[in-house]
């Protein structure tokens, strides 16, 4: 399912990027447990000043170096796949549910529609309308001249 073009096809005004943003992020790394310990690293975010005690937070934070562990042992790469990463319109989000009938809904349209004329098909087009406009000039002249 495509969420991006179910969402357009819900909310056919709605402006990706300003509206909503669909997002997805690839394999994202999950810890397994136990494993959080071995590969906590404090990171430093600023330096203390004279007689200040370290505040977490403010001075230090603490992170997960996944270099540090296994892949497989300590911690397993999942997919999360698309999802609605923010939503500003004033509708109620749609539901996982909702998606899918729009997704459905959209595939149906968009097999009914007449297919698009490539370029060349639609010069040819305008082509013979002009042609036809042209003779009906013609016969309108050859009256007007035979008055």
């Amino acid at each position: 399912m495509n969420i991006a073009l179910a969402i357009m096809y819900l909310y056919p005004d709605a402006e990706p990027m300003r509206d909503y943003m669909v997002q997805d992020n690839g394999p994202e790394p999950v810890l397994l447990p136990g494993a959080e310990e071995k590969g906590r690293v404090r990171y430093e975010i600023k330096p203390l000043e004279e007689d200040e005690d370290p505040v977490e937070g403010v001075h230090y934070r603490y992170g997960i170096d996944y270099n540090l562990l296994v892949e497989g042992e300590e911690y397993d790469l999942v997919e999360r796949g698309p999802y609605i990463a923010a939503w500003k319109l004033d509708a109620p989000q749609p539901t996982e549910a909702e998606l899918e009938a729009a997704w459905e809904a959209y595939l149906v349209a968009e097999a009914n529609k007449p297919p698009e004329l490539s370029e060349v098909e639609q010069l040819r087009t305008e082509n013979t309308a002009l042609q036809n406009r042209l003779q009906d000039v013609e016969v309108i002249m050859a009256e007007l001249l035979s008055i």
